[in-house]
Parts: structure tokens; sequence; C-alpha cells
């Protein structure tokens, strides 16, 4: 390595083997603005807009904004906007240089890139909490500290300040195209836009009604966090360091709606899907590949293994799931063209395998609050409603009450304060402890939260879980 870092000027350094820009990106305006610029954003949608960039299908770069860490001018600044991405599958690997992101900014300054008339689509990677929601409805959680306060550093308050600033510019339409693993992921930003507007910006909705767009869609690519052995293993590769390199699966996939007012990318034009309803793509892939690195995770750490690809080498874990999902899930999905569920099933168990990607079971874990309702809740309210068991499932909710009980590791998820203070209540006993956790609305609802049986049946499976009797065996269903 010469101790030189990626960047425009050293980018023709890199050795031939591995794609760099061929289009020159200086003259390239910025026509897209990506909010929260995190690695699976530069691994998935930046690479599509890089495809349509180098293929000549499209002639814009994006500004990335960021509301939180990391700050990208820290991160991106030093490097002109470019970094690698590697994908990994086994003992294969394949790096690229990307060069779709053309500007960047932190915080505020981000807001008036979207009052630019040439900025016609914002796509969001702010993962499931930045809707600041309540996950049972959709619906905007007016609780939420920095809603009450009207804090522009929420997802929400962000949006409604640069929307105003596009209104008073007289700049046009807009899309804002939700990335993110939430279900009817572009409703529920519609939902929580309007619903700042609402109370913050009252003149500024009938705007938004004209304006604005929310496509909902579905992406898929595991994107497991960097670590600093895959940056040294990508700077020996590149002869240069790259502090925003990313590291995926060969694997993506991306379904849009078609619900745009203004220009887009063509991104059909490299491999997207754009279709009528994305709701069926969505619900295989959250109530299949999600919902299995939910369980696998949760029981995966429970057991003591680190990574999700270890989780699916524990024949127990591995054989409980496939069944679970196979047996529970399975029959009750939508159908989506290109997913028929059981190979997509196999499909899915097989990526998680991948030795490659090492994805941290406490990684996965975070914030599940926000995320089991569509992973696990909804398939199990489908079996009942079918007047069918749900053992497995009910084990996967299981597993997430017994990691938050563990008291072996933080929780990080935004109701680890409130988890903490039924722990306290509960003064030892699980009983309490898992009607607490049930009883909390925003996430189960009446109908999961104040059954009974349900409760007992998960009180006994949390004991299993967290006495280890399950381990080396199958897990109790």
């Amino acid at each position: 390595m010469s101790g030189q870092v990626l960047s425009p000027a050293t980018v023709a350094t890199v050795p031939g083997g591995i794609a760099r820009p061929k289009v020159a990106r200086a003259g390239l305006p910025v026509r897209v603005a990506h909010l929260g610029a995190g690695a699976f954003h530069r691994c998935h949608q930046a690479e599509y807009l890089d495809d349509l960039i180098e293929g000549g299908h499209w002639r814009g770069a994006e500004v990335g904004l960021n509301l939180c860490p990391p700050v990208l001018g820290d991160l991106l600044g030093p490097q002109g906007g470019l970094y690698s991405r590697t994908l990994a599958e086994g003992d294969r690997s394949e790096t690229r240089v990307v060069g779709a992101i053309g500007a960047w900014a932190d915080g505020g300054a981000g807001a008036s890139w979207l009052a630019r008339p040439e900025v016609t689509v914002v796509t969001l990677t702010v993962t499931e909490k930045g809707y600041c929601h309540v996950p049972a409805t959709g619906l905007l959680d007016g609780g939420h500290p920095g809603i009450v306060a009207g804090d522009a550093r929420t997802v929400p308050g962000f949006l409604i300040g640069a929307l105003a600033a596009r209104a008073a510019a007289g700049a046009g339409p807009l899309a804002l195209v939700s990335c993110d693993n939430v279900a009817g992921n572009g409703r529920v930003l519609r939902a929580v836009v309007r619903g700042m507007a609402e109370a913050r910006l009252p003149g500024l909705v009938g705007w938004i009604d004209d304006h604005v767009t929310f496509p909902c869609t579905m992406v898929d690519r595991i994107v497991p966090a960097a670590t600093e052995a895959d940056r040294h293993e990508v700077a020996v590769r590149l002869g240069l360091a790259d502090a925003a390199a990313v590291r995926g699966e060969p694997f993506r996939q991306w379904v849009i709606e078609d619900d745009f007012r203004a220009d887009r990318p063509p991104w059909e034009a490299a491999g997207a899907e754009i279709v009528g309803d994305v709701s069926a793509h969505e619900t295989v892939k959250m109530r299949v590949l999600n919902a299995a690195q939910t369980m696998l995770a949760l029981l995966g750490a429970l057991r003591g293994h680190e990574f999700t690809h270890e989780a699916v080498a524990d024949a127990g874990l591995a054989g409980f799931v496939t069944a679970t999902l196979r047996d529970e899930t399975l029959p009750h999905l939508p159908d989506a063209q290109g997913m028929a569920p059981a190979p997509y099933l196999a499909t899915a168990m097989g990526r998680i395998a991948n030795r490659a990607i090492r994805h941290r079971c406490h990684q996965i874990a975070t914030d599940t609050s926000q995320k089991i309702r569509q992973r696990l809740l909804d398939p199990l309210r489908a079996c009942r409603a079918a007047g069918q068991a749900a053992p497995g499932l009910e084990t996967g909710l299981a597993a997430w009450l017994a990691y938050l009980r563990a008291g072996r590791w933080q929780v990080s998820d935004p109701v680890a304060g409130e988890v903490a203070a039924v722990v306290r209540q509960a003064q030892g006993a699980l009983g309490p402890f898992v009607g607490g956790v049930l009883g909390m609305g925003a996430i189960f609802g009446d109908d999961l939260g104040r059954d009974a049986a349900l409760g007992d049946r998960l009180t006994a499976k949390v004991a299993l879980l967290l006495d280890g009797r399950d381990k080396g065996r199958a897990v109790p269903v």
C-alpha cells in the first residue's frame, strides 16, 4: 500500500483488474438526492445509479445527505465521493470503484439540495426507527421526543423543512422514495411527512399532496457493516486507503412502484423492476428472507453464535427456521412475480449461509421492535386467521423476548428503556415480564397483547431459551 487515499487524483493508480469510473464525473449535474448514505445505500441504490451513468442511460450524479453519523464530509470528502464496493461469495470476490456520488452534505445543510428544480428524486435509507412512526399503525408517533420538539434532525422534521423550501422556490414535483424495510414504506413515509406538516406547517399539506409522490419499494442485498479487516483487505487490493469501502453479497433486487411526476433515473435499465404494486414482493421478502435473518440472529445470539452464517451452520437452528417458514409462513404468502415461495426460501437460506458475508447477529437484532411486525407478527396473525397453530413463529417471538431478558448484552432498540422498566417491575418473574412487553400496544396491538394464552405459551418458551435447555437439540416449539 502507498499510504495514499482513494480519490479523483489517485483513482488512475487502481490496478487494471478493478473497474473504475469511465464517465467524466466533473461535468455531471446533481439530479438525485439520497438521505441516509450508509453502507447499504452505497452497496445498492448508488451502485444502480452508477450502472446507469456508466452505461450511458442517465446523465446525473447524486448528492448524499446524512442527518446523523457517519459525517459524510469526513467520510467521503477526502475521497471526492469515490469509494469501493466489494461483492463476495464463498472464496470469490470482485471489487469496483463507484463514482455516482458527486456531492454530499450533513445535517440541515442538506435541505437546500431538495429545493433545486433539477433534483427530482430523493431516495431514503434511514432505518426503520428513522420514520418516527408507530409500528402497529404506520402513523407518525406524536409522542416521539424529536417530533414533539419539531426537531429538524428527525427525518419528518428535515423533510418538511426541505419541502417548504422547495415549495417557496417553485421547484416543481418531487418523488420521495423510501428504500427501508418498513411495510408499505412509501405509505408510511407519506403518513409521517403529512402528519408532521399538519402539526407544524399546515399550509404545506396541500402543496405536498399536489407535488410529492411516495412510491413504495422493495430492496434486497445483504450488506453487513464494514470492519477494519474489510477496509484493510480492500486497501491491499486497491493500493489505496478507502474509509468508505462497503462489502456485500452479489445478489441484488429493487422493485419500485411506478408513481412519479417528474424525471427519474431509468432504474429498469440497470435491472430494477418498475411495477404497479410492490406489496406482494415486499411481503414475500420481509416474511421469508428478513424473518429468517431475525430468527437466526436472535436464536443464534442466545446460543452464542457471533454471525448469522454460523447460525445457519447450526443444524438445529437452520432446520427449525426452514420448517417454520415452510409450514407456517409460506402457505399464506401472496403471489409475487419471480419470487415463488419455496425456491425463494431455499435461496434465502443459502444467501444467509454465505460465509464471506459476516453479518453479526447483534447487528441484525438491532431495533427488532421496529421490524418484528412485518417479519413475525403479521405472519402469526395470518396463521391465527386461518385457524392454524403457529408454534414456530411463536418461538421466534419468544426468542426476541429472551434476547431482551437475557442481560448478557446491551440491547440496541428504541424500546430498550421501556423493557428495562418492565424487567424491574417484574422483579425476576418471567410471566410478568412477558406480559409487560406484550402490553406494548404500539408493537403488538390488542389482538396479540391481550391474549393471555399466548402469553403463557411464550413464557414457557422464554424459560427454555434462557436456561439453554434447547442448546444442541431442536429449538423448543
